[in-house]
């Protein structure tokens, strides 16, 4: 069953290889006629932090100069004398604490009841040493220190 090629310049007949619907006697004959498309494309901008997320982090900056405040700048870490500049989350930083966060909608993120002041250097520690970590942070699922689930 020949049929005819639907590029204007063409007019060749031809016989569907492939499919019964084809149009056009060769991939060129079908680019042939077709005019670029020169327009450019705008990109969609992905935002960084979601809309949730930049009021939660407005409410974290003034919850951080509060507790580093009341904290008079030193680490809670015990010996430690460098100046606190940074928070540890002792629960984490997503989802609730308990009912009561949950129900008047404070995310363990500004939680202030598991904020403590902290230095960078006792920070980094707390994440890479298991032992730091379980005398002074949180079980996220049970809510007690680590320290007292180990014994």
């Amino acid at each position: 069953m020949a049929k005819k090629c639907k590029n204007p310049s063409c007019g060749k007949e031809f016989t569907p290889k492939y499919s019964t619907t084809e149009r056009h006697c060769s991939r060129e004959c079908f680019n042939k006629d077709k005019k670029p498309n020169l327009k450019l494309k705008s990109p969609n901008k992905i935002n960084q932090v979601s809309n949730k997320r930049k009021v939660l982090n407005e409410v974290y900056k003034t919850v951080r100069i509060e507790v580093l405040s009341e904290a008079k700048f030193k680490c809670f870490i015990d010996g430690c004398t460098n100046v606190a500049n940074t928070l540890e989350h002792l629960m984490g930083r997503r989802g609730f604490a308990d009912d009561f966060a949950r129900e008047n909608n404070i995310p363990l993120l500004i939680d202030k009841r598991y904020l403590k002041a902290c230095c960078l250097v006792c920070n980094g520690q707390l994440e890479t040493n298991s032992e730091l970590s379980k005398k002074y942070q949180y079980h996220k699922i049970s809510g007690k220190k680590k320290s007292d689930d180990w014994n």
